[in-house]
C-alpha cells in the first residue's frame, strides 16, 4: 500500500504543471479492439482507471476501435494515446508519427513470435520446404501474429502463402482451433504466436509431444517453442499533439506500476517496460510489402523490357556481370561478418560471466541512450532523405539516359561504360550515407579503445550538416592539432556530440537568430584530459530553471521529452568526465565537456 501511494504521489508531482481549470480533462485512450469493443474495455479500462488515479489532472477514457477507425481518429488527432499490436503501431508511426512510450510486458516477457507446426507423425512434413503443396491455417490475413511473421520465415525458404499452398484457410479467434484442426487432420500445417501450445498443454487440451515444430529457433532467455525472429509487444505511444508534460507522467506511471497491479491482472499482463526496438518490425513489413511499405515498388526487368525491348540486352549482359562482382563480394563480406559476429558473441558471453551485476545496470542505461538515439534519427528523417536523395537521383538520371541512348542506336561501349561508372560511384556515395546513419544508430556493448577526437567530431558534425544546413545554420571547426587520443566509445561520443548540436540548431531557429553559427571547439584540459566547447549564437540559457538543465525530462523545448543532456551527463560521466553548460559571450550558451586521454584513463571499459 505504501508502494502505491509513494507511485501516485511521484506521477502526481510530474503531472502538476498539467493542471487547467477542468482538473479532470479527458484523455482518451485509443485501443485497437481486434476481439470486439466489450472484450477491450473489459481488457483494458482498469488500466484508464489507474492512470486517472495515479494523475489527478486527468481523466482516461477507453475507446475500443477497429483498424479503420483507429487510423482515422489518429488522422484527426482525436486521441491523446494510442494501445495497439506491433503491426499496426509501426504502420501508424510512419503514416501519422505517433511515437511509443513505453513497452508491454507480458506473463512471458516483452518479446514474442510464432511457432509453425504440424503433427508428430507426420513423416513426409519435417521442413518449412516441405509444406509446398500442402494446406496451411492461420489465425486471419491481416494477423502479425497469426499469419505475418510465419510469412517472413516461409519467404525466407521460398514459400509464397498465398501461391505455394494447396489451400489457405483462416480460424479466426480462439486461435487453439488450428491446433485442434492440425490433430485431426484437417489441415497439414498451422501457425500462431509462441506460448498458446505450452498453454493448450497445460490447460490439459492437447499433449505437446503430439505436435513437430517446423524450422525450430532458438533465443537466449525465451522459454517457448518459437519457428520466428522475436518482436516487441504491444507499445502505449502519443500522439504528435499530446502535450510533453502528460506523455512524461503516462509513461512514469506506467513504469511503476507493481506486476501484481490490478489493472495489470485485469489486462492479463505484468506491467510496462522502457519503449523497445521495433525495427524488425519495419524490416518485416519492409520485406513483406505490408502496411506503410505496399506501395514501395521497384523497377523489375520485365517492366525495362517491356518499355524499351532488345534495346535493354546489352545493358542486362553488363549488369549481369557487375551483379556477380557485387554477389561475390557480398558473399565474402556476410562470411567474415558471421565470423566477427560469432567471435564477438563469445566474447560478451564471458564477459557477461564476470561482470552480471554491474552489465545490469549499463544495460539500462544503454537501452535508454540506444532509445533516445533511434528517436532522434527519426526527427532528422527529413535531412537524411534529402542527402539520400542527390545520389539516387543522380543514379536515375544517368540510367535513363543509357536507356535513351541505346533505344537511339547511338551510344559507343566506352560511353556506355562511362555512364554505369557513374552508376557505381552514385549508388556506392548512397550506400556511404546508410553505413554511416547505420553505424550511429547501432545496438552493442560499449568499446572503450583509444579514438582520434578531432575524427570523431568531424564525422559526426557530418552527421547534422543536412539538418544544420535546413535550419540556416553553420557548422565552423576549431580543433587543436596535435590533440591526445582520448580513451572511449565512439558511438557513445557521438551521440553527445549529436544531442549538443541538435540543442543549438533547435535554439537558434525558435529563437529566429540573425546569425546562427555553431562552433566545435577541441583543445588541452588539465590533469590528463581533452576538452570539446560546443558553442552557439542562439538565445543563451533559459533564466528560469538553468540549474536544472541536465536532469532527466526537463526540457524547455517545444515537444521535447527532457532526456538529451540527462543521458549525454551519464555518458559523460560513464567516461570519467565532466558535463557543464555556461553563457557565451557576446550571447548564446556554451556546453563544455572533457575526456581522459587514452594513457591515463580513469574509466575501464570492462
Amino acid at each position: 500500500m505504501i508502494r502505491r501511494i509513494a507511485v501516485f504521489a511521484l506521477a502526481a508531482l510530474v503531472a502538476a504543471p498539467l493542471a487547467r481549470a477542468d482538473d479532470r480533462a479527458p484523455a482518451k485512450i485509443g485501443v485497437l479492439a481486434f476481439r470486439g469493443g466489450e472484450d477491450a474495455l473489459k481488457r483494458w479500462s482498469p488500466t484508464a482507471d489507474y492512470l486517472s488515479a495515479a494523475i489527478p489532472s486527468a481523466r482516461f477514457e477507453v475507446a475500443p476501435l477497429e483498424p479503420e477507425e483507429l487510423n482515422a481518429a489518429v488522422e484527426k488527432g482525436a486521441l491523446g494515446f494510442v494501445l495497439t499490436n506491433t503491426g499496426n503501431y509501426v504502420d501508424l508511426e510512419a503514416r501519422h508519427g505517433i511515437s511509443r512510450i513505453v513497452t508491454l510486458r507480458t506473463p512471458s516477457g516483452s518479446v514474442f513470435g510464432a511457432v509453425i507446426f504440424t503433427r508428430a507423425d507426420r513423416a513426409d512434413v519435417k521442413t518449412l520446404e516441405d509444406l509446398k503443396g500442402k494446406s496451411f491455417m492461420a489465425v486471419q490475413p491481416e494477423g502479425f501474429g497469426g499469419l505475418q511473421m510465419a510469412w517472413r520465415e516461409l519467404k525466407a525458404h521460398g514459400l509464397d502463402p498465398f501461391k505455394d499452398f494447396k489451400t489457405l484457410k483462416f480460424s479466426g479467434f480462439p486461435q487453439d482451433n488450428i491446433a485442434f484442426a492440425v490433430l485431426k487432420g484437417e489441415v497439414d500445417a498451422g501457425t500462431f504466436r509462441t506460448e498458446t501450445l505450452e498453454t493448450m498443454a497445460a490447460e490439459g487440451k492437447i499433449r505437446l509431444r503430439d505436435f513437430r515444430v517446423l524450422n525450430p529457433r532458438s533465443h537466449p532467455g525465451f522459454p517457448f517453442l518459437v519457428s520466428t525472429r522475436l518482436y516487441p509487444e504491444w507499445p502505449f505511444a502519443k500522439l504528435k499533439n499530446t502535450p510533453p508534460e502528460l506523455a512524461q507522467a503516462v509513461a512514469l506511471a506506467l513504469l511503476q506500476m507493481p506486476e501484481n497491479a490490478p489493472a495489470a491482472r485485469a489486462g492479463g499482463y505484468r506491467g510496462w517496460t522502457v519503449p523497445l526496438d521495433y525495427t524488425p518490425v519495419h524490416e518485416l513489413y519492409r520485406e513483406l510489402r505490408l502496411g506503410p511499405y505496399a506501395e514501395l515498388g521497384e523497377i523489375t526487368v520485365a517492366d525495362l523490357a517491356k518499355q524499351y525491348g532488345h534495346w535493354i540486352a546489352a545493358v542486362i549482359l553488363v549488369l549481369i556481370v557487375f551483379g556477380l562482382w557485387l554477389l561475390r563480394t557480398e558473399q565474402l563480406v556476410a562470411r567474415r561478418t558471421r565470423e566477427l559476429s560469432r567471435a564477438n558473441d563469445e566474447l560478451e558471453r564471458a564477459a557477461a560471466e564476470r561482470h552480471r551485476a554491474e552489465a545490469e545496470a549499463r544495460e539500462r542505461r544503454a537501452e535508454l541512450a540506444h532509445v533516445h538515439r533511434l528517436n532522434t534519427m527519426g526527427e532528422m528523417a527529413s535531412g537524411f532523405a534529402h542527402e539520400l536523395n542527390q545520389p539516387l537521383a543522380a543514379v536515375v538520371n544517368y540510367a535513363r539516359g543509357a536507356v535513351r541512348r541505346l533505344k537511339q542506336n547511338a551510344v559507343e561501349p566506352g560511353e556506355l561504360l562511362a555512364v554505369l561508372e557513374q552508376v557505381a560511384a552514385q549508388a556506392e556515395r548512397a550506400a556511404a550515407i546508410v553505413r554511416r546513419i547505420r553505424a550511429f544508430i547501432r545496438k552493442e556493448e560499449p568499446r572503450h579503445v583509444a579514438l582520434d577526437f578531432n575524427k570523431i567530431v568531424r564525422e559526426t558534425a557530418g552527421l547534422m550538416t543536412a539538418e544544420a544546413e535546413r535550419e540556416g545554420a553553420r557548422l565552423i571547426f576549431a580543433l587543436a592539432n596535435p590533440l591526445p587520443r582520448v580513451h572511449a566509445d565512439a558511438v557513445q561520443l557521438e551521440q553527445v556530440i549529436v544531442n549538443l548540436v541538435r540543442n543549438a540548431i533547435e535554439a537558434m531557429a525558435e529563437a529566429s537568430s540573425p546569425v546562427r553559427e555553431i562552433t566545435l571547439r577541441t583543445m588541452p584540459a588539465a590533469e590528463g584530459a581533452v576538452e570539446i566547447a560546443v558553442e552557439d549564437t542562439g538565445p543563451g540559457l533559459p533564466q528560469i530553471g538553468r540549474e536544472r538543465l541536465l536532469e532527466p525530462f526537463f526540457t524547455t523545448k517545444t515537444g521535447g521529452l527532457g532526456l538529451g543532456l540527462s543521458i549525454s551527463q551519464s555518458i559523460v560521466e560513464a567516461h570519467g568526465g565532466r558535463l557543464t553548460a555556461a553563457p557565451r559571450p557576446g550571447g548564446g550558451a556554451v556546453f563544455r565537456f572533457t575526456l581522459p586521454i587514452a594513457g591515463e584513463a580513469r574509466h575501464d571499459a570492462a
